[in-house]
């Protein structure tokens, strides 16, 4: 990741010792927030990277304004099409986003200091949380979690993510050979969780619809600590409390939390969180090539 930052760096200083600039932005685009709205959010967001040492290479935020998708598949339809100008994404999205996409391209890297993502539960269910907290806790401490994300994250391929996921046979079939397995434990509870596929490869969903990579890797070790069965529900980002609400799930797979500002605009509420099992501190702003 650091590698692949470094070569964004590069890459976009050249172009502005070049003489080239960008044009002023006019729409920014970002992923639902579930507690403000688009104007209130953008605006958090520059407080914090103003205080932070925002790293703006390219373009002026000043006048420009934000608008929230549901999905990330809406989104990217809205940089393709125009009625945004650029996606603000977390590092990790965005890396994975300009691996498989040639039209994609950075223009920009905001510090945002120390974001996390959490798990979501109703306020009702929070023994739950506390059991996810325990096993969160044990994978933190023996390196389960970083294994993981090094494996489903960092080292996300740039071709044949399918592949690398679920694996291939001798007959270059796609096959489901290599897919990560909940263990079924007979009698034992089972738990209902949401995921969007709109924070690849962390919460990822392949092209043929099956939940994978990171987010299933954790949600299996977790059911084997927890001797829990695991149950998959897919929602979009802008639904995830609503699926908790009415019981669709028990708990969301990701909740953003920004540790350096009072308010949580990410969080509702009625939804507690879990300990964090992914943190980051940095935003990248991708653009649509139109050349």
């Amino acid at each position: 990741m650091k590698k692949f930052l470094c070569v964004s760096l590069i890459l976009i200083m050249s172009v502005i010792s070049a003489g080239i600039s960008f044009a002023e932005d006019d729409y920014v685009g970002f992923l639902t927030r579930l507690k403000t709205t688009p104007e209130e959010f953008f605006m958090l967001m520059k407080n914090s990277w103003a205080t932070r040492g925002w790293a703006i290479l390219g373009g002026d935020h000043t006048t420009s304004k934000a608008r929230f998708y549901e999905n990330l598949m809406s989104m990217q339809m809205a940089l393709n099409r125009g009625d945004i100008d650029e996606m603000i994404l977390p590092d990790f999205v965005a890396e994975y986003l300009l691996k498989i996409n040639k039209d994609y391209s950075p223009c920009c890297i905001s510090n945002s200091g120390n974001m996390n993502l959490s798990f979501g539960f109703i306020k009702k269910n929070r023994e739950l949380m506390l059991n996810w907290n325990r096993a969160l806790i044990s994978m933190k401490n023996d390196n389960t979690l970083a294994g993981l994300f090094q494996k489903y994250v960092k080292n996300f391929p740039q071709d044949h993510s399918y592949d690398y996921i679920y694996g291939i046979n001798n007959d270059n079939h796609k096959t489901l050979k290599k897919e990560i397995k909940f263990e079924h434990f007979n009698g034992a509870p089972t738990v209902k969780v949401a995921v969007t596929g709109d924070l690849p490869p962390v919460d990822f969903i392949s092209e043929e619809g099956f939940p994978a990579g990171y987010n299933v890797a954790v949600l299996s070790e977790i059911g084997k600590r927890l001797r829990v069965n695991i149950s998959l529900v897919n929602v979009d980002a802008g639904a995830r409390t609503a699926a908790l609400v009415s019981g669709r799930a028990d708990i969301v797979f990701w909740y953003e939390v920004h540790k350096n500002v009072n308010s949580q605009p990410d969080v509702p509420d009625d939804v507690i969180l879990s300990e964090p099992y992914l943190e980051w501190d940095k935003f990248i702003h991708v653009r649509f090539n139109e050349e």
